[in-house]
């Protein structure tokens, strides 16, 4: 994989894992943390976190252990001189965005 698409990739979920962080700390602040989360119109829980985790996300305090899930799988940023395999690292920062972007979502 390339160094460059990788370290974008990288660079690209931290920024949208702090967004679902800072987006969460707020609805928290604002609706308090037993405010119940679900798609529209349906009692599902969040279908990604739910089938790549097993976890149960119905309330948004549930989704406080998400993204500090997602943050463990953040590497760091990749440095400019330092080359390193880096498809491990962008398939679970793939997988730290998804989480992200579905708390977003809600």
């Amino acid at each position: 994989m390339s160094k460059i698409i990788a370290s974008a990739a990288i660079r690209g979920a931290h920024s949208i894992v702090k967004k679902a962080e800072d987006l969460l700390k707020q609805a928290i602040e604002e609706k308090g943390p037993d405010q119940k989360v679900e798609f529209p119109n349906t009692g599902y829980y969040l279908p990604i976190i739910y089938s790549m985790t097993g976890i149960p996300v119905e309330r948004l305090r549930d989704m406080e252990q998400i993204i500090d899930r997602a943050k463990r799988l953040l590497p760091p940023i990749p440095a400019e001189h330092i080359w390193v395999p880096y498809l491990g690292h962008a398939l679970d920062t793939g997988m730290a965005t998804l989480w992200a972007e579905e708390i977003i979502e809600e």
